[in-house]
Order: structure tokens, then sequence, then C-alpha cells
């Protein structure tokens, strides 16, 4: 968070941390229904939040997720289109050739909305009659995030920043130990120079260690080994 509040003093632009009290935008009801599936809540609450902010205020809104760790505090998204989205290379191993394979997917752990963007309004609309209307405990952990996102680009492009990516737990492990196959896939399939990446915290106990996070907060430095060869 400390690399998110200086990217933003350099750019000359305000910062607001946001803390639990975010899910207080979210309608009783559905906080109830969510009350154990926090990052799906988390989700919908983003888009509040976003909406009645620039409602107030107007101009230009960015949301980022509190593990994302900023590389190159030079960089700057354009906000030249009402709505825009990271974009994650995500990569894996791939059953069928026990090799490595990645996806290109717009995620939402960095976004961007302009005042009366017109795609802002409609996320929240779907994203609210969706967990409204699926049963909590058979949402998939990203249908209101990336799945939902991705579902939409396919019809109707949104503006994507591959500078703002997220990093998968096979790169996470490499990265924090020796960088070895996963990253030299990375490499070699055209994996973006990161200039914003969301470390993936929510996957810590599960696909990645507490260990392994640690490490890459505390030597950020390591993950440039993803674009130098």
């Amino acid at each position: 968070m400390a690399s998110v509040r200086n990217w933003a003093a350099l750019q000359g632009w305000s910062y607001q941390f946001m803390g639990d009290e975010i899910f207080d935008l979210v309608a009783p009801d559905l906080r109830a229904k969510l009350r154990d599936r926090m990052p799906i809540l988390a989700d919908l609450a983003r888009l509040e939040l976003l909406e009645q902010h620039l409602d107030q205020e107007g101009g230009q809104a960015l949301w980022i997720d509190a593990d994302s760790l900023v590389l190159k505090p030079g960089w700057s998204p354009a906000f030249d289109s009402p709505a825009s989205f990271g974009q994650e290379f995500w990569v894996q191993g791939d059953p069928d050739s026990s090799g490595w394979r990645h996806y290109r997917t717009p995620h939402n752990a960095f976004m961007s909305f302009s005042g009366g963007s017109p795609i802002l309004p409609f996320l929240r609309y779907t994203v609210t009659n969706l967990l409204e209307r699926v049963d909590s405990q058979k949402l998939p952990p990203q249908l209101a995030g990336p799945k939902l996102l991705k579902a939409l680009h396919n019809l109707c492009p949104f503006t994507l920043y591959e500078q703002a990516g997220a990093l998968s737990p096979a790169l996470a492990t490499e990265l924090a130990a020796e960088p070895g196959s996963a990253v030299k896939y990375y490499r070699d399939n055209g994996g973006p120079a990161l200039s914003v990446v969301n470390l993936c915290r929510s996957l810590v106990d599960d696909k990645i260690s507490h260990a392994t996070m640690s490490k890459l907060v505390d030597q950020p430095q390591r993950l440039l080994a993803l674009t130098k060869h």
C-alpha cells in the first residue's frame, strides 16, 4: 500500500484508503447473504464506492487492490476511455503437455472510470443482479470480477492495461526462489513488463505460501526477472 500511496503522490493524485468499512456500502441483505464470501462481496463494494465517489466528485477514479505493488511509479494509464481495467498474463500448468499455458484476462484489481461513464453503473447493476439471484454457496470465486469482465470484454472490448497485471502462483513461487521454466515461459511468450502487479493475496494458504508473499513484498526487484533475459 505504501508503494501505491507514493505513486499517487508522485502523479499528483489524491489518495484514499478504504478498509472493511467499504462493505457498509452494500445493501444489508446482500451483506448477510455473502458474509462467508468476502472476496465476492468486495467485487460489488468497490463498484458501489466508485460510483458514489464519481457521482459526488466527478473527474476520474482509479481503484487498486490493497495487495497490489507499484514497480514503476513513473508509469501512468492514459485515462482516455470511460472505463479501463488491468490485464493479467496468467501462467499455469498445462495438463495436456506437462508444460505451461497462459491466459490474457481482464481483472478488477486495477480499474478506472470517468465521471459519467455508462459502464460503471451497468457493471454495478449487473453484479448486484447476479449476486441477488445466485446461490451464494455455488458462486464461482471470480464470477463478479474477472469472469464477468472476460465475458463482457469478448462482446464489447474494454480498454485494458497489460502493464497492470497479476502474478499467478506458479510465477510467484519461482520468483521468490529461483526463476525457472514458468518465468522462462512468461518471457518467451510475450509476457509484458509490469508497472503495477497484483500479488493475489487471497491465494495465500491455498496456492501461495506466506513466505513467498513476504519475500516478494520485501524484495520487489525479484519481479524484474519476468522481463530480464
